[in-house]
């Protein structure tokens, strides 16, 4: 599905697919693009090639699996189901990995591969598009592989104007802004996936600023002085389709992030979950060595130190174990730090889901005072009109004695009487304010 808002308050365009899940053609003939990022703490290099021929002629040149430089290889386009089946064959990938990033609309997950040794995430690129001005979504998959290899496949965006959601993580890179190039290959694939959770959160500004104005809109309709009927007024059904419009986004927007939970939590436990059989015996000693509480010695008692867990300790090309690990011990605080992004971001989601209730509720409850005002109104004049039209029914009986039809001054009489009795009648109402 793809979320589409206008800029505009009362201009709301949605393009929902109609199919849960959609495979690209595989006629298309869109470009595909490799972009290679190779960097340490000293060096960067970036390629760029426009075809799989060039591809393989750097891959066969250079290394992209190294311990003292990481990789990250973005491929812009997943439309090409023969190029995909290549880099396959190129990177060990498994088909049904490949199925899902051939295949759009995939619900977002997380899956550990070969022992341990590489993971895969697949995710979604929501964001607003500063052209645009429109909320656009892609599908991005991360493949991450041990000796600091990153490998990311993105949709194409030539319909688009040019915007590069991480032209930010690529300005770091190159000017080495930060501990970015400093660090291994699992901290850039935090970054790339903080990213993406920041333009989470950009997209609920938005939609708070919409639901702001409605609120505000709705208010301003209840500090009315002068009552109008709300269905006379062709900007309020524009309200309320706008507002069962973002209700329906948001309730998707809910359920495309549920699963980022799920697979925060599951990257905090992969510390535990990744297996050492592919490592050698000398690696997992040491790995059993460093998971060891330290303890110190106090007086002949001995305690837990907890300033000991090299939780901050960055990752050196003279550590003991022969390859790069997946994960590095540093980057679980990061993740950590992911996850209470991702409850703050699901509790807004709740938050705004419920204030569109209660929008809902409110603009009922303002057509319903609307409609009370009016048969208010009905109902007064009907009570005024009551006793006039009994008075004048009165005198239209045709008995032969009737004195007021006889009398003089009888119908100028009548017509005070009935002037006073509509008198009274309006002050008490207004005495009671029910006018």
């Amino acid at each position: 599905m793809r979320f589409r808002f206008r800029v505009h308050f009362h201009e709301t365009e949605i393009d929902h697919d109609k199919s849960d899940l959609k495979a690209i053609s595989t006629i298309d003939t869109r470009p595909v693009i490799f972009n290679i990022i190779q960097y340490d703490e000293f060096h960067f290099v970036e390629h760029k090639l426009n075809n799989l021929c060039e591809l393989n002629a750097y891959l066969t040149s250079t290394s992209c699996t190294n311990v003292d430089h990481c990789t990250w290889i973005n491929i812009e386009g997943i439309h090409r189901r023969d190029i995909l089946d290549e880099l396959s064959n190129q990177f060990n990938i498994h088909n049904v990995i490949i199925e899902d990033i051939y295949t759009i609309n995939e619900r977002m997950k997380i899956d550990l591969l070969d022992n341990g040794s590489s993971i895969y995430l697949l995710m979604k690129m929501i964001y607003i598009h500063p052209d645009l001005n429109h909320i656009q979504q892609e599908q991005i998959s991360f493949i991450l592989k041990e000796n600091n290899l990153l490998i990311t496949f993105q949709e194409s965006k030539d319909k688009l104007p040019l915007f590069d959601i991480f032209q930010v993580i690529k300005y770091r890179l190159t000017n080495n802004r930060g501990k970015i190039r400093s660090l291994k290959i699992d901290y850039l694939f935090y970054c790339l996936i903080d990213i993406l959770i920041e333009n989470y959160m950009m997209v609920l500004d938005h939609i708070g600023i919409k639901i702001d104005m409605i609120d505000k809109l709705l208010m301003n309709k209840l500090r009315q002085t002068k009552n109008v009927n709300i269905s006379t007024n062709n900007s309020n059904f524009e309200t309320l389709k706008l507002i069962y419009h973002i209700k329906h986004d948001m309730l998707s927007f809910r359920i495309l992030c549920l699963p980022l939970r799920e697979i925060i939590i599951k990257l905090q436990k992969a510390q535990d979950r990744i297996s050492m059989g592919n490592q050698k015996a000398l690696s997992r000693r040491q790995y059993r060595r460093r998971k060891r509480p330290k303890r110190i010695a106090l007086s002949g008692n001995y305690f837990y130190n907890p300033n000991s867990d090299p939780l901050n300790h960055n990752w050196s090309p003279e550590n003991v174990q022969e390859e790069a690990p997946l994960f590095n011990e540093y980057i679980f605080m990061y993740f950590k730090d992911l996850n209470d992004h991702i409850i703050q971001l699901q509790d807004r989601i709740n938050t705004y889901c419920d204030l569109l209730k209660g929008l809902i509720s409110f603009y009922i409850l303002l057509n319903e005072a609307d409609m009370n005002i009016i048969m208010r109104c009905l109902t007064l004049v009907s009570v005024v009109f009551i006793p006039l039209v009994w008075v004048i029914g009165l005198f239209s009986l045709n008995y032969h004695n009737m004195p007021p039809l006889e009398w003089y001054y009888g119908y100028y009489c009548t017509l005070a009487f009935l002037g006073f009795s509509i008198v009274s009648m309006f002050s008490f109402f207004k005495w009671k304010k029910w006018w």
